[in-house]
């Protein structure tokens, strides 16, 4: 029996999913497959940039005056309609995000340098070369458009119009020969996708994604070919057979840019077609004639690469991360900040969609860490949006094409169907979100457990550190020994660092008070931050055991000049008082002034002038803390609330707001989640430094050996793997390998 012959679009569709089945079965054995990945999207992408800069010159060229004006007039107003669509629907998505428990992971909002975003650079081409090289499509646009309308006005350029012409044909059948190969490489790409992503991303991200799918979906095969179909002469049917070849791809791929010449000849197709039903029904009078249809590739060759560089509905998607930002973070926008998200959204959408998430997160006033969500989400993300931006280019074109061909058949009876069939369909939609979100986010909050549960991570050899390193923890002050001298009193005061190597025992004070630098998990341990680097300097200085014992802020200075303790490592904050009192090594970390407040609160306490400002205010502050001195000086005002533990202020409610850093802040939302925290803004202008304390009769010597100590942690990154471990809440060892059938069911692979 002879098989079925396969189209190219059934092709891609079936390298798509074995893709997907082949990245299920091995898993991230699938990563061998990258180069090869990044090689086909290279392949893909040999006659795209040449094709688009040809056509814009021959499409525009060809034109005359009249046809060059009704492109901009029609085509902004068909944008426009686009962008009130998106809009619409990326917004209305906020009702299908459920009321929920919220979990904060370690992190903090301090704003990390941001990419100059400049609108002349991207919009005038000053070096057309350097815009061709870097790919900066807006100037490649103008300078296509304007050299296509200097060869417009020039009767004599139409022999280089008809080389120009040679040249894309030639360029076409190169782009149709690599078609051949999209099967292949639509395999490859999704095994390598499937294979290397794991199940975490899709569930961290899980309310996004979904509703990105949904809206996706929704826009692509039910809104955009409903809303062509409604002012075309053109059937549902027909659009979407004649789009489903560019989306397809795109989909598949995650990039748009490689399917423009698709869509250009898929506009092309189906207007074609719509010429002959045309004279097939008897309609002699909707006949065009061969040179309109070359007249309507002309089109095409304009509208395409020129929507591409507008921000049509995929380009409007990060509208929907900020606003699913906003609702994970516990910080909804208003209307009034959801206008001005609009307002300053869209122009930024002209350029990268990466550098205008971080310049609308940056003013939003939403945590700068959410950066590394939306590049988490690259890969599922850009399927949807690739796919949804080719119908978009698709859907532009042919609504464009058909108003400036006089085809425009606006069927008000279809139109209003259509409308009132979309909106049921975007009810069901969200309703259906909801309640879907609602009951699989239900008790998923554990945000304690990462307190609870955290442990010292295992060292470079895979051992636990309380095994390299005996330890003994004092609970309280009066179990600790003491020391037989005082500091004062020692002969041989001016080698501290021999003292502790005969004794083969560190004397480290601690607060047991200062997540998620020092406390207790669920198991008892003592664990955090600067429990971890006390490990790591007792193995510097060649000691067998650490003797952690315990502090406060007013026994500091007492416990080091008698000699009960070497140094204190309990996230110390350094002072002009203490200065006088004892010495400090180099600081090995900033951290940021801060509120911890109730969620609703949070805006109130952003800034410093406007806090200072508030009448009745209580401020928290934890006793025995240096912050207990900065309060009064940075809130005149305000009624300073000195508490013994963080349950008076949780639990009691004796404040308004507790003072504190926001490193320390968000590892106690994580137990009250009920609690956010607000950073002062500038946040690079309320600033203090963590540093360790040693007596004030130290050596010089011990205090050199400890800043050489502290420069070696931070020029090899260990402070930088702490930090993403207990600050930011990310796993600094080895991930798990990702689940696949050949590792977890055939068991043929460690």
């Amino acid at each position: 029996m002879r098989l079925p012959k396969l189209s190219l679009i059934h092709w891609i569709l079936l390298g798509f999913f074995l893709g997907i089945l082949v990245g299920q079965f091995f898993g991230d054995l699938c990563s061998v497959l990258a180069p090869i990945s990044d090689a086909f999207i290279k392949i893909w992408q040999i006659t795209i940039l040449p094709s688009v800069v040809i056509s814009l010159i021959v499409g525009f060229g060809n034109l005359d005056r009249e046809d060059a004006g009704n492109i901009a007039k029609k085509g902004a107003l068909v944008l426009v309609i686009f962008w009130i669509i998106g809009i619409g629907m990326f917004f209305s998505l906020q009702l299908a995000f459920p009321n929920l428990e919220k979990a904060f992971f370690f992190s903090t909002q301090d704003l990390v340098g941001k990419e100059d975003f400049s609108i002349i650079d991207l919009f005038i081409p000053s070096n057309p070369f350097r815009a061709l090289s870097e790919g900066l499509m807006p100037a490649i646009v103008i300078f296509c458009l304007s050299l296509g309308f200097a060869l417009m006005v020039d009767k004599e350029s139409k022999p280089i119009l008809n080389s120009l012409n040679i040249f894309l044909a030639a360029l076409t059948r190169i782009t149709s020969a690599l078609a051949k190969t999209f099967p292949i490489g639509v395999f490859v790409i999704t095994a390598e996708t499937t294979g290397t992503m794991t199940f975490e991303m899709l569930l961290e991200l899980q309310v996004f994604l979904i509703s990105l799918a949904a809206s996706a979906i929704l826009l692509s095969l039910v809104v955009l070919p409903l809303l062509v179909s409604s002012i075309t002469p053109f059937c549902y049917r027909d659009i979407l057979f004649a789009s489903s070849k560019p989306v397809l791809l795109g989909f598949s791929t995650g990039s748009e840019f490689i399917t423009l010449p698709l869509i250009i000849e898929a506009v092309g197709k189906l207007f074609g077609k719509g010429d002959m039903n045309q004279v097939e029904s008897g309609l002699e009078d909707g006949c065009k004639s061969g040179s309109d249809n070359e007249h309507i590739m002309s089109y095409c060759e304009v509208l395409v690469p020129v929507a591409f560089t507008f921000p049509l509905l995929g380009a409007l998607v990060p509208f929907l991360f900020i606003l699913f930002v906003a609702w994970l973070y516990g910080s909804p926008l208003d209307l009034t900040e959801q206008i001005k998200l609009i307002v300053v959204g869209i122009p930024n959408f002209f350029g990268s969609s990466k550098l205008s998430v971080e310049t609308l997160l940056n003013l939003m006033h939403l945590p700068a860490d959410a950066y590394n969500l939306y590049i988490s989400t690259g890969i599922v993300r850009q399927c949807f949006v690739a796919s949804l931006t080719c119908m978009s280019i698709f859907s532009f074109a042919t609504i464009t094409i058909a108003l400036l061909t006089n085809r425009c058949q606006l069927r008000w009876k279809r139109l209003i169907s259509s409308v009132l069939f979309t909106l049921l369909l975007a009810f069901l939609m969200l309703g259906s979100l909801n309640m879907g979100f609602s009951h699989l986010l239900a008790n998923t909050y554990h945000g304690s457990d990462l307190i609870s549960n955290i442990e010292l991570p295992l060292d470079s050899d895979g051992k636990r550190l309380d095994e390299v390193v005996s330890t003994k923890v004092y609970l309280r002050s009066q179990d600790v020994p003491a020391p037989a001298q005082k500091l004062s009193q020692i002969s041989d005061q001016g080698d501290d660092v021999k003292r502790i190597k005969n004794r083969s025992v560190l004397r480290v004070g601690y607060n047991g008070n200062c997540i998620p630098f020092v406390f207790f998990n669920g198991k008892g341990e003592l664990v955090g931050y600067d429990v971890q680097m006390a490990y790591d300097l007792a193995r510097f200085i060649n000691v067998s055991r650490i003797d952690f014992i315990p502090v406060t802020g007013d026994t500091i200075v007492d416990i080091l000049n008698s000699g009960v303790c070497d140094i204190v490592m309990s996230s110390v904050i350094v002072t002009s008082e203490r200065l006088d009192e004892m010495k400090f090594t180099d600081s090995y970390m900033s951290v940021h002034m801060a509120f911890v407040i109730q969620d609703e609160r949070k805006k109130e306490f952003l800034k410093l002038e406007n806090v200072r400002k508030m009448n009745n205010l209580k401020i928290a502050v934890l006793n025995n803390t240096a912050l207990v001195k900065v309060a009064p000086n940075l809130f005149p005002q305000a009624k300073i609330v000195l508490i013994d533990s963080f349950e008076d202020f949780f639990v009691e409610g004796k404040a308004d707001a507790l003072f504190t850093t926001a490193e320390e802040g968000y590892a106690m939302t994580l137990l009250y989640p009920f609690f956010d925290v607000a950073i002062f803004e500038p946040n690079d202008s309320f600033q203090i430094m963590y540093a360790y304390p040693v007596a004030k009769d130290s050596s010089d010597t011990f205090l050199m050996l400890l800043n050489y100590w502290i420069k070696m942690e931070k020029d090899y990154g260990k402070l930088d793997k702490k930090y993403d471990y207990w600050i930011l809440g990310k796993d600094a060892g080895e991930a798990e390998p990702r689940w696949s059938v050949v590792r977890n069911v055939l068991h043929w692979v460690n």
